[in-house]
């Protein structure tokens, strides 16, 4: 199975890097899980968030944020708006239920033309 992530928002914020304090470096990008298998795709409902630095390229874990980044991202969370989780079917599932169905209809037939014989 392949897992793929939805970006559903990215914003840079204005609050300092508890690493290496630099502002407005902050990359704060919230992603929605979606896996593919053969024969279904699920949109699933878990939110990834991440919060990395662009300056010193480090991700910033969330025992490390300050009030200030806690805040914002509770705002930012609020707006966000997940897509709803889904499961939709890929062309081979319906190949495959279509040839379950001619194989079951052609043995029915077989069977009923074989009782008159």
């Amino acid at each position: 199975m392949k897992t793929e992530y939805i970006v559903l928002k990215e914003t840079i914020l204005n609050n300092n890097c508890p690493e290496c304090y630099a502002t407005e470096s902050l990359l704060l990008s919230f992603k929605q899980e979606k896996v593919f298998s053969r024969l279904v795709i699920k949109t699933k409902k878990t939110i990834v968030e991440q919060m990395d630095c662009k300056q010193c390229e480090t991700t910033i874990f969330p025992g490390r944020w300050t009030d200030d980044i806690e805040r914002v991202y509770e705002y930012h969370k609020k707006t966000l708006q997940p897509k709803p989780s889904s499961t939709r079917f890929t062309n081979t599932t319906y190949l495959l239920l279509l040839l379950f169905f001619l194989l079951c209809l052609s043995l029915s037939i077989y069977l009923y033309r074989s009782d008159f014989l």
